[in-house]
Protein backbone atom coordinates (compact mmCIF):
# COMPACT_ATOMS: atom_id res chain seq x y z
CA UNK A 1 0.00 0.00 0.00
CA UNK A 2 1.54 3.41 -0.79
CA UNK A 3 1.85 6.61 1.97
CA UNK A 4 -1.27 8.77 1.41
CA UNK A 5 1.20 11.36 0.53
CA UNK A 6 3.10 9.32 -2.38
CA UNK A 7 0.40 10.67 -5.29
CA UNK A 8 0.72 14.20 -4.49
CA UNK A 9 4.48 14.08 -4.06
CA UNK A 10 4.56 12.38 -7.87
CA UNK A 11 2.16 15.62 -9.10
CA UNK A 12 4.22 18.51 -7.03
CA UNK A 13 7.14 17.77 -7.82
CA UNK A 14 7.58 17.55 -12.05
CA UNK A 15 5.07 20.59 -11.67
CA UNK A 16 6.88 22.76 -9.34
CA UNK A 17 10.25 22.26 -12.07
CA UNK A 18 8.09 23.44 -14.96
CA UNK A 19 6.41 26.31 -12.79
CA UNK A 20 10.05 27.56 -11.64
CA UNK A 21 11.26 26.98 -15.17
CA UNK A 22 8.63 29.61 -16.53
CA UNK A 23 9.21 32.33 -13.32
CA UNK A 24 12.98 32.31 -14.00
CA UNK A 25 12.09 33.10 -17.45
CA UNK A 26 10.15 36.10 -15.74
CA UNK A 27 13.51 37.29 -13.74
CA UNK A 28 15.50 37.17 -10.77
CA UNK A 29 18.67 38.04 -9.18
CA UNK A 30 22.02 35.89 -8.86
CA UNK A 31 24.35 36.12 -5.56
CA UNK A 32 27.45 34.83 -4.78
CA UNK A 33 27.69 31.74 -2.84
CA UNK A 34 28.20 28.26 -3.00
CA UNK A 35 28.85 26.70 -6.19
CA UNK A 36 26.28 24.21 -7.72
CA UNK A 37 28.02 20.74 -8.55
CA UNK A 38 27.70 21.36 -12.80
CA UNK A 39 26.58 23.82 -14.79
CA UNK A 40 24.13 21.49 -16.09
CA UNK A 41 23.82 19.67 -19.56
CA UNK A 42 20.46 20.10 -21.84
CA UNK A 43 20.07 16.07 -21.71
CA UNK A 44 19.70 16.36 -17.98
CA UNK A 45 16.44 16.85 -16.74
CA UNK A 46 15.09 19.39 -14.38
CA UNK A 47 13.78 19.28 -10.77
CA UNK A 48 14.56 16.19 -8.59
CA UNK A 49 17.30 13.59 -10.04
CA UNK A 50 17.33 11.27 -7.32
CA UNK A 51 20.05 10.64 -4.80
CA UNK A 52 20.00 14.12 -3.31
CA UNK A 53 20.71 16.11 -6.25
CA UNK A 54 18.59 19.03 -7.91
CA UNK A 55 18.57 20.69 -11.59
CA UNK A 56 17.78 23.77 -11.47
CA UNK A 57 17.27 25.22 -14.93
CA UNK A 58 17.10 29.12 -15.61
CA UNK A 59 16.47 29.20 -19.07
CA UNK A 60 19.82 31.60 -18.98
CA UNK A 61 18.78 33.95 -16.07
CA UNK A 62 20.83 33.16 -14.04
CA UNK A 63 18.50 33.36 -10.92
CA UNK A 64 18.31 31.36 -8.27
CA UNK A 65 15.53 29.81 -6.11
CA UNK A 66 13.96 28.42 -2.74
CA UNK A 67 13.38 24.56 -2.91
CA UNK A 68 10.99 22.67 -0.75
CA UNK A 69 13.52 19.32 0.46
CA UNK A 70 11.50 16.68 1.84
CA UNK A 71 13.55 13.87 3.95
CA UNK A 72 13.31 10.09 4.94
CA UNK A 73 10.75 10.92 7.85
CA UNK A 74 8.37 13.53 5.77
CA UNK A 75 10.16 17.05 7.46
CA UNK A 76 10.43 19.66 5.23
CA UNK A 77 14.19 22.00 4.55
CA UNK A 78 14.11 25.06 2.44
CA UNK A 79 17.53 25.36 0.34
CA UNK A 80 18.22 28.16 -1.97
CA UNK A 81 19.91 26.68 -4.97
CA UNK A 82 21.73 28.82 -7.79
CA UNK A 83 21.09 27.49 -11.76
CA UNK A 84 22.79 24.14 -12.27
CA UNK A 85 22.67 20.36 -10.50
CA UNK A 86 23.03 20.87 -6.49
CA UNK A 87 23.86 18.21 -4.00
CA UNK A 88 21.24 19.40 -1.27
CA UNK A 89 21.71 16.10 1.02
CA UNK A 90 24.35 18.33 3.34
CA UNK A 91 21.68 20.59 4.40
CA UNK A 92 19.03 18.08 5.38
CA UNK A 93 19.88 16.08 8.88
CA UNK A 94 17.80 12.80 6.71
CA UNK A 95 18.09 11.50 3.44
CA UNK A 96 16.17 13.45 0.90
CA UNK A 97 13.45 11.82 -1.02
CA UNK A 98 12.24 14.57 -3.41
CA UNK A 99 12.94 18.19 -3.86
CA UNK A 100 10.55 21.17 -5.42
CA UNK A 101 10.10 24.60 -6.22
CA UNK A 102 8.29 26.37 -3.83
CA UNK A 103 7.76 29.85 -5.33
CA UNK A 104 11.03 31.70 -4.09
CA UNK A 105 13.20 33.34 -6.40
CA UNK A 106 16.04 35.80 -5.95
CA UNK A 107 17.60 34.14 -2.23
CA UNK A 108 20.95 33.29 -0.93
CA UNK A 109 21.90 30.17 -2.67
CA UNK A 110 23.03 27.56 0.34
CA UNK A 111 21.03 29.32 2.63
CA UNK A 112 18.40 27.01 4.16
CA UNK A 113 16.39 26.73 7.42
Amino acid sequence: MEPSNYSTNRIRRPLGAGVAVVALLVGGTATASAAPLSPGSVAEKCGYLGWGKYNHCDGGSGATVMLDVEDLWGGISLVCVRPGITDVQPYVDYRVTGAWWNGGVGCAPGGHS
